[in-house]
């Protein structure tokens, strides 16, 4: 065996063996383990119709087959959602609106305080100025003074 031949060998051991490699490094062998751990954070309902029954405005939820949160929230305008709750969605690895849980909790929050039953706390960590102003917190006109937050 030749010198350079066992350096090869010697680093290719340090790495994993070749098979290895290619199955972690296909997007088959890669992808198709992954867990949906923000689902384990919220309900889980049978479908989004059942969802909308039984759930209030601001509610975090997902279904059985979806790989997405939903957030029940108020439908306000056209022929197709017309009045009532309609499912908010937001799909993971997309960017518009932003779908890590953090995001997703800040607008159920949001639309919790507009259309739900928030509280004070919740108005005074997510709320606008004007939310803020009608459960009267903050000065005259909702904004909070330097020592609040």
């Amino acid at each position: 065996m030749r010198f350079i031949d066992a350096l090869e060998q010697m680093q290719e051991a340090a790495r994993g063996s070749e098979e290895g490699r290619k199955t972690y490094t296909s997007k088959k062998g890669a992808s198709d383990n992954k867990k949906k751990s923000f689902k384990g954070r919220v309900i889980n309902y049978k479908s989004i119709k059942d969802a909308l029954a039984k759930g209030g405005y601001g509610d975090i939820f997902s279904t059985k087959a979806a790989g997405r949160l939903y957030v029940i929230s108020k439908a306000k305008w056209g022929d197709k959602s017309g009045k009532g709750k309609i499912a908010k969605g937001f799909t993971p690895g997309s960017s518009t609106p932003g779908s890590d849980f953090p995001n997703v909790r800040k607008h159920a929050a949001r639309t919790m305080l507009r259309h739900g039953k928030g509280t004070k706390e919740l108005a005074k960590k997510y709320g606008s100025r004007s939310i803020r102003k009608s459960k009267g917190i903050g000065g005259k006109d909702g904004r909070l003074g330097k020592g609040e937050k």
